[in-house]
């Protein structure tokens, strides 16, 4: 669909601590508190420190309920978990995603864009969050900023082969074709598995050469 993308700019600001997640992803460990020279954790002497890291246990003990609750097919008992982590500890970067990808299953694309920029802040070399931003804005029919997104991500890690599909689908959504994005599909070729895909990356690959000779003749 067509939706003009000042549309976005419209969308009324968003609550996300009261929204939820889908799958899982793995957090990353917590470093123990470096013991002082005697031998004293440093928790025991700074009380706001070990405020923070009983938080902190508490918000992964909600992310993981969270998780194994949505594994089972319970999504609104999945959000009220992921709420929970998120009040106790904003810096989830695994509890934002997850949140992101159940909203977006769920049709609420404003608020899973929302919660997959948070994400990307808070794991800037990550290319899933950008990825999931691209897709987004796929689904809503906004080529241009899904193309941007995909971009992102690929900027993150050049192979991650589902935002190289991505962006290879937004340029062919754009009719446009160059250098780069013939580049995109060799390097989806080399990597792709699945039938489906191989056959659409070489159908692709001959429009985007034919895009570019044509540009040149003319």
């Amino acid at each position: 669909m067509n939706t003009p993308r000042n549309a976005s700019r419209r969308t009324r600001p968003i609550m996300l601590l009261a929204l939820g997640a889908m799958t899982a992803l793995p957090m990353h460990g917590c470093s123990s508190p470096s013991p002082r020279t005697d031998g004293t954790p440093v928790s025991e002497i700074n009380p706001a420190i070990a405020y923070s890291q009983r938080q902190r246990a508490r918000a992964l003990e909600h992310y993981s309920a969270a998780s194994a609750l949505h594994a089972d097919g319970k999504p609104d008992e999945a959000l009220s978990e992921y709420r929970k982590a998120l009040e106790l500890d904003d810096k989830l970067y695994g509890a934002w995603n997850n949140m992101g990808q159940l909203l977006m299953s769920q049709g609420n694309f404003a608020d899973a864009v929302s919660a997959y920029k948070i994400a990307s802040g808070i794991e800037p070399s990550d290319p899933r969050p950008e990825y999931n931003i691209g897709l987004v804005y796929q689904k809503v029919g906004w080529a241009q900023d899904s193309f941007e997104h995909f971009q992102n991500a690929l900027s993150r890690d050049p192979h991650y082969i589902p935002a190289l599909r991505g962006a290879i689908r937004s340029a062919e959504m754009l009719g446009k074709g160059d250098p780069q994005i013939l580049s995109y599909i060799r390097n989806a070729q080399l990597r792709e598995t699945d039938e489906q895909w191989i056959a659409y990356l070489s159908t692709q690959y001959y429009r985007v050469e034919a895009y570019i000779a044509n540009q040149k003749s003319n």
